[in-house]
């Protein structure tokens, strides 16, 4: 009898002195810091490859006025297409009945452009804006100056 107490009393003690059995153990989920859900990492979106000149990342600017908008700092090349009008006299404009493609203003600002300068008011068809280069961001706005559009042309 005596023997099977020391038995007993040696377990019970060897269990007190293995690592980690002095330690409460907490409940799952008790105690412990957890992330909230809006802050918990989420993988980078990425852009699509068809986007050459990244024209979804300006996808904010659309409705904003051109006067908020500094288009120097813009990355890239960026081209920017106003409706523009001409003042006609009205006997060249009754001389021939069929209407005319419109008129835009068209500004060009190159990469890396430092001053934000005016550019020369540069009026034109609109069906004759010159080449479509993939990686120029196009920037279309309506009469009152608002962006209407982004594109890669």
């Amino acid at each position: 009898m005596r023997f099977m107490l020391y038995i007993v009393g040696g377990s019970l003690l060897v269990g007190c002195f293995t690592p980690g059995a002095s330690e409460p153990r907490p409940r799952p989920n008790l105690g412990q810091y957890q992330i909230p859900l809006n802050q918990r990492p989420e993988p980078t979106r990425r852009i699509a490859g068809d986007d050459e000149c990244r024209s979804k990342l300006f996808l904010g600017l659309i409705g904003q006025h051109e006067g908020g908008i500094v288009f120097a700092t813009l990355p890239g090349r960026t081209r920017v297409v106003k409706p523009a009008e001409m003042e006609l006299n009205e006997d060249e404009f009754l001389q021939d009945m069929r209407p005319d493609p419109p008129l835009v203003e068209v500004r060009e600002y190159l990469s890396g452009q430092t001053l934000y300068s005016p550019a020369i008011r540069a009026v034109t068809r609109i069906d004759n804006l010159g080449p479509i280069i993939i990686d120029r961001l196009t920037v279309e706005l309506d009469a009152d100056g608002y962006v209407r559009e982004l594109s890669c042309r």
